[in-house]
């Protein structure tokens, strides 16, 4: 075999090699679920499925998340990302009640699509300046990390 034949075997092999070290394989899988509707309303799809623990019941989910109203504009009212900073969700304790269904069972790195209807959200009363009475929110929620309830 040629010396410049060998060379590029050889260059080819490490390139495949390292770029496995870089952890490709490990990227999220997109995926093609069908939306889970819940007994309250609720519907969510999974953007990407996570890996590990499966969050519960008062179980703390570090997450970051975008929301907008579910309106023809698909108006963006709020982000963590603006904020740079996630925030923390006690499953049962979230700050609307439509969270604590959209967040069970979603798992670290994953990634979900939650449609609050108004009922489980701000309801009549919205949030001044920000959301309209009776809005429905879609919201696009990172889980970084699950972690389980101490007893």
């Amino acid at each position: 075999m040629k010396p410049t034949a060998l060379l590029a075997v050889v260059a080819l092999t490490l390139l495949t090699q390292s770029c496995r070290q870089l952890g490709f394989q490990d990227r999220p899988v997109p995926v093609d679920r069908d939306e889970v509707v819940t007994q309250d309303g609720v519907r969510y799809e999974e953007i990407y499925v996570g890996k590990g623990t499966i969050a519960g019941k008062g179980d703390e989910v570090l997450l970051d998340y975008t929301v907008w109203l579910a309106d023809k504009a698909g108006t963006r009212v709020d982000s963590t990302l603006d904020r740079g900073v996630p925030v923390r969700v006690r499953i049962g304790d979230a700050f609307i009640d439509g969270l604590n269904t959209g967040l069970m069972s979603i798992q670290p790195t994953g990634r979900r699509r939650i449609t609050v209807p108004a009922r489980q959200a701000y309801g009549a009363t919205g949030v001044e300046g920000m959301i309209p009475p009776n809005a429905d929110l879609v919201f696009e929620v990172h889980a970084i990390e699950v972690k389980p309830r101490t007893p």
